[in-house]
């Protein structure tokens, strides 16, 4: 080395303190490692190759592990080399996740960093939401820069392991008229009953049809508030973004939409002029729109369920006989046919459609005039209708959907004016209540679907 030929050797990487600390070391062989200290002794103990500084660095430290300073130290134990201390540190980390996510360290690490640390099967976690969460979290604390990485990231998050309770804790109300054609998307926070605001479809949209489908909330077809399209939305939650996916071939509005064995189906409708018969279906995986086998009848402002794996066509109106339809269809996605089932014992035209414990409930709806607040449910098993109790106020043109074994009914017209209340039905109790906390937004012929957790 050059330095030993030198009579002076300048030490840039060690300051006067920490050195002359050292030099007392080597002639006393004794040292005070302190949190003040610590981190100036150990890289110049390992620059001067006094392993034994280094060491007692290195075992300070790991009695100064915290939920708050373990991935420092981790970090730091990387940079010198200090292989005990970093696996210890990374340890530490692996078995204090929970506490460990909540902090300011976690917040500022790299992407690469954090996938590496939610991929371990070693997290000691009460479920898998914890991991969730913290993606969810660390994405937040920078959104506009890290929420590119959302879909790398969840790539490491066990989903099969996350609770269908867990997931399902927002609903979404997706544009509508109020009164004319909006673009405003409004959810609903079970656990914090709250209403908030999330991205805006790209376009206004109301009499579309809309699903909850791996991962993603669609707005399918509708009014713009000059034009029946055929158009289709699809928002990612985890991103709070919309975008757009391939168009249906038909211009649809007041269609029915629903999911049935990971395809959405888009029933009937109207295009401008006249009622749809027509049905076609979405296959996510390819992109790609087709038609599957028509209708019996043509049904505009139709509601749809699935139950036990088949699809269900409720009322609408047929526009040839000018009268609210009270017949049912049911559709078998394998033989591609469509069959008649028992009628409901009342027209019902904008029905609220939804499916709860294996029952299929038609809420509202009108007929001619007549807004309605009855509520009737199908039993495929005795393949018979029966009423239950009224809801509170007349709806027509609502959104339904089924949350830990209630029916919601949100929002909708009466007649004369929008909606922005909600209220839900209890089977046990045959009872309708009043949601305490109202949209911000009276909306009818608004979307709704039930999502997961969202970036907000």
């Amino acid at each position: 080395m050059s330095e030993s030929r030198q009579k002076k050797v300048r030490i840039k990487e060690i300051d006067g303190w920490t050195l002359g600390t050292l030099i007392d070391y080597v002639y006393t062989a004794e040292i005070q490692v302190t949190e003040e200290n610590v981190q100036l002794l150990l890289p110049a103990a390992g620059l001067l190759q006094l392993q034994e500084v280094k060491r007692a660095c290195s075992e300070f430290l790991s009695t100064q592990l915290h939920p708050t300073n373990c991935l420092g130290i981790r970090a730091f134990a990387d940079l010198h080399a200090c292989s005990d201390l970093l696996n210890l540190a990374n340890s530490y980390a692996e078995q204090h996740f929970s506490e460990v996510m909540q902090c300011e360290e976690f917040l500022n690490l790299g992407m690469e960093q954090v996938c590496s640390l939610i991929a371990s099967d070693k997290l000691t976690i009460p479920s898998e939401e914890k991991v969730f969460e913290a993606v969810i979290v660390w994405v937040k604390h920078d959104k506009d820069v890290r929420q590119e990485h959302m879909s790398h990231l969840m790539e490491h998050v066990r989903l099969p392991l996350l609770s269908r309770e867990y997931l399902v804790q927002v609903m979404v109300v997706v544009g509508g008229q109020a009164p004319k054609a909006i673009r405003s998307v409004e959810c609903y926070d079970f656990e914090e009953e709250r209403w908030f605001q999330v991205a805006e479809l790209p376009s206004r949209r109301c009499r579309a049809g809309v699903v909850y489908m791996g991962g993603m909330v669609y707005a399918v077809g509708g009014f713009n508030g000059s034009l029946r399209v055929r158009t289709v939305d699809a928002y990612d939650p985890v991103k709070d973004e919309w975008c757009c996916v391939n168009s249906m071939q038909d211009r649809r509005s007041t269609l029915g939409a629903a999911v049935l064995n990971g395809l959405l189906y888009a029933v009937g409708g109207f295009d401008g002029s006249t009622g749809l018969a027509t049905v076609e279906a979405y296959n996510s995986k390819t992109n790609e729109w087709f038609y599957i086998a028509p209708m019996n009848t043509r049904r505009s402002s139709v509601g749809v369920g699935v139950v036990g794996g088949i699809l269900y066509a409720v009322g609408g109106y047929d526009g040839a006989t000018r009268q609210c339809l009270s017949t049912v269809e049911a559709y078998n996605p394998h033989t591609n046919e469509w069959s008649y089932i028992a009628e409901m014992g009342t027209r019902r035209s904008g029905a609220g459609v939804g499916v709860l414990k294996g029952l299929l409930y038609a809420v509202g709806g009108h007929d001619g005039p007549l807004v309605r607040k009855s509520c009737e449910v199908y039993d495929p098993v005795s393949g018979t209708w029966k009423q239950v109790a009224d809801m509170n106020m007349c709806r027509r043109n609502a959104g339904v959907c089924a949350v830990s074994n209630l029916l919601y009914v949100i929002g909708g017209d009466d007649g004369s004016c929008n909606l922005a209340s909600v209220e839900f039905y209890n089977p046990s109790t045959d009872k309708w209540t009043i949601l305490p906390s109202c949209m911000s937004t009276g909306r009818s012929y608004a979307g709704q679907a039930n999502r997961t957790n969202c970036l907000v």
